[in-house]
């Protein structure tokens, strides 16, 4: 990527609704994934998709808070971009506002939430198998 902007990949990026629906939401807060496979009810594999491309756009940019990566609107886009930009927010704010509503009732854990059910899911998965039967003589397998 270049320190520039190119506008036409900038309307490209935002020519998808999940991406125009994720920038609406940067545009309240910086935001990590979890945030926002909450708020759209979107696959964490999807969202990080979009989210990969928006960075490559150069219209957000990430970095690493404690485990998550968050990601944040690029600040001091050039003027007609930023114009742009805003313009489309306002649209998709009017026409999926219960995004925002969504993203004000998130717990203000659920990322620790979700990172503790995963590994919970890990532990359920990967826990040694109860044994429904015992060896008996001679190796033979005896039901319990």
């Amino acid at each position: 990527m270049t320190d520039t902007v190119d506008a036409v990949v900038i309307a490209r990026a935002l020519g998808d609704t999940t991406r125009a629906r994720i920038v609406t939401l940067l545009a309240e807060r910086n935001l990590c994934v979890c945030e926002l496979t909450e708020t759209l009810g979107q696959s964490q594999a999807n969202i990080s998709g979009h989210l990969k491309l928006l960075v490559a756009s150069g219209l957000i940019v990430s970095y690493r808070h404690s485990y998550w990566t968050h990601y944040a609107l690029t600040q001091n886009l050039p003027a007609d971009i930023a114009g742009f930009v805003r313009a489309v927010v306002h649209e998709t704010r009017s026409a999926f506002s219960s995004d925002l509503a969504r993203l004000t009732a998130l717990p203000a854990d659920v990322c620790t939430r979700r990172q503790q059910g995963r590994r919970l899911a890990r532990e359920g998965t990967n826990a040694a198998p109860q044994h429904c039967h015992s060896r008996g003589k001679g190796g033979r397998d005896e039901r319990a």
